[in-house]
């Protein structure tokens, strides 16, 4: 546990637009622990904002001295950024940015910026990067986690576009990583960066808007809303789409009670495709032609991506997002998915605001980096379990409803293809998580030379 003594003194080493909050009554600190979910959410002994990057050095470097255990924070929605009163959290807020290389396709980012925040700094350049689909996530958590977007067809996901990082290691080193500087540890960056150190700084590939066929970076969003009952005639609609070898989309289906009474169980389909809006209404037009109870299409662009998502962001009660690899999907499995739902949301009307969601994106036409730590690159199928309730009680019904479909969704493939994203669950066998005995014995042998005593968890060890 950080002292008071301990954390005076680190107070007054850091920059004075640096903050060390330790009095939990403290507005500051209330603040600080807001975050996306209280599930799981623990209480630190202290909560350090570093300014700069000199200052997150000297705050790493200082606690590992004291040996006390501490977790980085950016957007506040990862489970694994809390910590309990043995250790601090180290939030990275007060020092981001973002610096676009236009004329070079690239764009460094830093500490704890969020995905929107990127999206504004590349738009006046006219340029796009994989983003995902929360605005309020941190950027450099999720590229050094995998990074799975609706621009993959065009980029690849995040960790592939990764060009150069900075890192704090486990001796409080701040260490650089490239193709030609420490290359091996940024291929591990490339998806397992949690595990290896304290990124401060990523580099990251950026893409021209006109890569996207306009120079608005624009793409048609449409929105479909259907009796679960037509989830046959829908799943048949949406397959052409999801597999088209013309456009290229990305989107999801969802299963979720529908707004504004959350009484009633609904599919929403809501595909994106990267055409005109003449070409998505013809797409799309199966969609329509089955009747659905509310239909919208409408343009947006990367600049406000997922903007309309903005519900999702909202912080406090109980959520978690699980999010499983599919090899391909069927109608069976999925119709099982929609009993499930049902089920759970019968016996616990406290989680009607649950969303089970197939996502997918069209197979990529760009030149793919293959040879990442993350290693799902060749993955178009995602499983999406968006938990969302407010009595803890209901904790293990929830919890086990998930694993359930997760169950469900995995029927007639074999448990050594079964792939559980890394950056949302630790619960699941590594071999799950990272694909191929070559990959982790990669891994545990950066493990094992940049974090030997389990700094930054415990993982690969």
């Amino acid at each position: 546990m950080a002292s008071l003594t301990f954390l005076s003194e680190l107070g007054n080493s850091l920059s004075s637009d640096s903050r060390v909050i330790a009095d939990h009554d403290s507005p500051e600190f209330a603040a600080s622990m807001e975050r996306w979910s209280n599930y799981g959410l623990k209480i630190p002994s202290a909560i350090i904002q570093p300014a700069s990057e000199q200052d997150i050095v000297q705050a790493a470097q200082a606690l590992l001295k004291a040996s006390i255990p501490f977790v980085p924070a950016s957007g506040g929605h990862s489970p694994f950024s809390t910590i309990d009163q043995g250790g601090v959290v180290l939030e990275l807020n007060r020092y981001k940015g973002v610096e676009v290389d236009a004329s070079n396709n690239r764009a460094t980012v830093k500490g704890g910026t969020l995905m929107k925040e990127l999206q504004v700094a590349l738009h006046p350049h006219r340029q796009f990067a994989a983003v995902g689909n929360m605005t309020t996530v941190g950027v450099i958590p999720y590229y050094i986690g995998g990074g799975i977007s609706a621009y993959t067809p065009f980029v690849g996901h995040g960790a592939e576009n990764i060009i150069s990082a900075k890192l704090v290691t486990a001796k409080g080193e701040l260490v650089e990583v490239s193709e030609t500087r420490n290359p091996e540890l940024l291929w591990g960056v490339r998806g397992a960066g949690q595990f290896l150190g304290l990124v401060t700084e990523v580099t990251i590939k950026t893409s021209p808007y006109t890569l996207l066929g306009n120079d608005q970076g624009q793409r048609m969003c449409g929105t479909y809303i259907f009796p679960s009952q037509q989830a046959d005639a829908v799943l048949a609609a949406l397959r052409p789409i999801m597999e088209s070898n013309e456009y290229v989309s990305a989107g999801h289906l969802l299963i979720a009670m529908a707004p504004p009474d959350f009484k009633h169980q609904a599919l929403i389909a809501a595909p994106q495709v990267f055409c005109s809006a003449e070409e998505a209404t013809k797409l799309f037009q199966p969609l329509a032609d089955l009747g659905p109870i509310m239909q919208t299409l409408e343009p947006s662009t990367f600049e406000n991506h997922s903007d309309h998502l903005a519900y999702m962001c909202a912080k406090g009660d109980f959520k978690r997002f699980t999010q499983d690899g599919l090899i391909g999907w069927n109608a069976e499995n999925f119709h099982q998915l929609i009993e499930l739902h049902a089920e759970l949301v019968s016996n616990c009307p406290d989680a009607a605001l649950t969303s089970y969601t197939l996502e997918w994106h069209t197979p990529s036409k760009a030149h793919r980096e293959k040879d990442t730590s993350f290693g799902l690159e060749d993955i178009s199928y995602w499983l999406n379990l968006a938990s969302w309730y407010k009595d803890a009680n209901n904790h293990d019904l929830v919890d086990s409803a998930d694993k359930k479909a997760q169950a469900i969704m995995r029927r007639g493939t074999e448990e050594q293809d079964f792939i559980s994203y890394t950056n949302t669950s630790r619960a699941d066998p590594i071999s799950y998580r990272y694909k191929g005995a070559n990959r982790i014995e990669r891994l545990k042998a950066l493990k094992e030379q940049w974090d030997p005593t389990g700094v930054f968890t415990k993982e690969f060890l």
